[in-house]
């Protein structure tokens, strides 16, 4: 088993400025029609963002193992957002995943291979679709203040 953990502290409003590993000053932010500031993206273009990496890396390493040489690859992913159900809390419905990709070669038509078994190995939309458990631990503490 691989423990991952990201920490996310709040800087002001609701823009955070995350870390993980070694990779540190990661800012989350809204657009300011979102109540945010626009000091980085969103945690839901963060979340699309890991799709498409997650997506890239698994197809890309299928056709580098497959000796496909790649001259281009943009994966572009498109997310819905809509108000749902009878509070009309924001909520994101749908996920597109666009895959645009220029090779040099293609021996004995290992493309095809390529695209039908990446997606069992991209964990973000293997776990999206399985319907990953989420767990919430809150430590609320309050702070007293001098006299």
């Amino acid at each position: 088993m691989i423990i991952l953990k990201v920490y996310v502290n709040l800087k002001e409003g609701i823009h955070f400025i995350a870390s993980a590993r070694h990779f540190t000053n990661i800012h989350i932010d809204e657009p300011e029609s979102f109540h945010g500031q626009n000091k980085g993206p969103s945690a839901v273009e963060y979340f699309l963002i890991g799709i498409g990496g997650c997506t890239g890396s698994t197809f890309s390493y299928c056709l580098s193992k497959n000796s496909i040489e790649i001259n281009n690859l943009q994966i572009i992913v498109d997310g819905k957002l809509t108000h749902k159900g009878k509070k009309m809390n924001l909520r994101l419905i749908k996920i597109e995943i666009e895959i645009n990709c220029t090779v040099k070669n293609d021996p004995d038509d290992m493309i095809e291979l390529c695209l039908t078994q990446f997606r069992e190995h991209c964990v973000i939309t293997e776990s999206i679709s399985a319907g990953i458990p989420l767990m919430y631990n809150f430590n609320i503490k309050k702070s007293i203040t001098p006299p």
